[in-house]
């Protein structure tokens, strides 16, 4: 026989009230919006001005390292963009890479493509960040866009999207890029969780850092601020450190149109996968605005093991006492959890485009924070040496 007394009512009801409130503090609730091309400028903008003062000259900086296939994939895709503008594809090569050297003989003869080289040692500054350096300096436009050759373009009209935001009154323009459709599920919906964060700071006028492998920004900022000073050592981390030292209020603008201006990156390995966590903790120390961004993570995270933590009490409480009206309340706050997280989920990654299933959603929102976890104890036990230049 059910019975009904305070407590049961009192604990019943908190419960209940949990599933209803805490599925709604998610990010996929608050995600930002899709943005069009059209969403960025208006009539008049479109209608004012020469179609150079529209789409400026801009160079592409790209610095491959042991990607011969990569080159040969996806260097084309660069390189016919349909760009009503002048742009230059400037690949900063390591000498001694003899593959990728063999690539890029084979496209010398296109106008668009310009070559160098960075030397065989260098020392006390991350190679990556020097090849960058290098193609700034090699850049014959006001903008440039660095991106990988990871990486490839969704679209011929890539560049014109991402140029369309090179104007007056944005410092930096943001990219979007995504994980080829082979990547695991999980994998991808952690980039997406990510993005939606990031994405929507930006949109809301702040900018922390760029999780895609595409960002334009001046020349003339990166030269006058002297480049990466200030975080040279550091093996990783480029786009996050340009983003976060360049970024002005109001002042970045996000590419994300699905039509033109997405990305799709090549499926990480493990090794770069488990990698890019590790460095991030890192690099994020010497980001500014880090407890600011964290903030709102760490609150939608608690609410969602605030949420199963009562349903699992409440169950094993209800057992114990045997209070089956308890039992009934978790079994009916756990359907209410399930119902509205999965439905919230599947709309936000639709709007996306991002092809998980809806049903797996909820065991990955629970599976971020122990991924989380994990790469953090990781990284407290990591020879903290590995993710600098500087060797004591």
């Amino acid at each position: 026989m059910i019975t009904f007394d305070n407590l049961s009512l009192i604990i019943g009801g908190v419960v209940l009230f949990l599933a209803l409130l805490t599925p709604w503090i998610n990010i996929f609730v608050r995600r930002p919006s899709v943005p069009y091309a059209s969403d960025d400028a208006s009539e008049d903008e479109q209608d004012n001005g020469s179609e150079h003062d529209r789409y400026p000259d801009i160079s592409i900086i790209i610095t491959p390292h042991d990607n011969a296939r990569e080159l040969e994939e996806n260097l084309p895709a660069f390189l016919s963009q349909d760009y009503p503008g002048n742009f230059k594809v400037i690949v900063v090569a390591w000498k001694s890479d003899s593959d990728d050297e063999d690539v890029l003989k084979r496209y010398s003869s296109d106008p668009h493509l310009y070559t160098t080289y960075i030397p065989d040692s260098s020392r006390y500054m991350s190679r990556k960040k020097l090849a960058i350096t290098i193609g700034v300096k090699a850049a014959q436009t006001e903008w440039v866009i660095m991106t990988d050759i990871t990486s490839r373009p969704d679209s011929g009209q890539w560049l014109k999207a991402m140029a369309a935001h090179c104007n007056e009154g944005n410092r930096l323009v943001i990219g979007y890029s995504r994980y080829a459709e082979e990547t695991s599920d999980f994998r991808q919906f952690e980039r997406l969780v990510t993005d939606f964060y990031l994405m929507r700071e930006t949109q809301r006028g702040r900018t922390y850092r760029c999780n895609s492998t595409c960002l334009a920004f001046r020349k003339s900022d990166f030269v006058r601020e002297e480049g990466f000073r200030g975080n040279l050592k550091y093996l990783r981390g480029e786009y996050d450190f340009m983003a976060n030292k360049y970024a002005q209020p109001m002042a970045v603008a996000l590419e994300a149109d699905p039509e033109t201006g997405w990305m799709t990156e090549q499926e990480p390995t493990d090794k770069e996968w488990r990698n890019k966590h590790l460095f991030y903790i890192e690099n994020r120390r010497h980001l500014t605005g880090s407890a600011r961004h964290r903030l709102p993570i760490i609150i939608d995270q608690i609410a969602l093991y605030i949420n199963y933590i009562a349903i699992i009490g409440c169950a094993i409480f209800g057992f114990m006492t045997n209070r089956l009206i308890l039992v009934a309340a978790a079994a009916l706050a756990l359907v209410i959890t399930l119902i509205i997280r999965t439905a919230v989920a599947s709309r936000a990654m639709k709007a996306w485009m991002t092809d998980i299933p809806a049903w797996k959603t909820v065991a990955y929102e629970i599976g971020l924070g122990l991924s989380w976890l994990s790469y953090k104890v990781r990284y407290m036990h990591a020879d903290k040496n590995d993710f600098i230049s500087h060797k004591i």
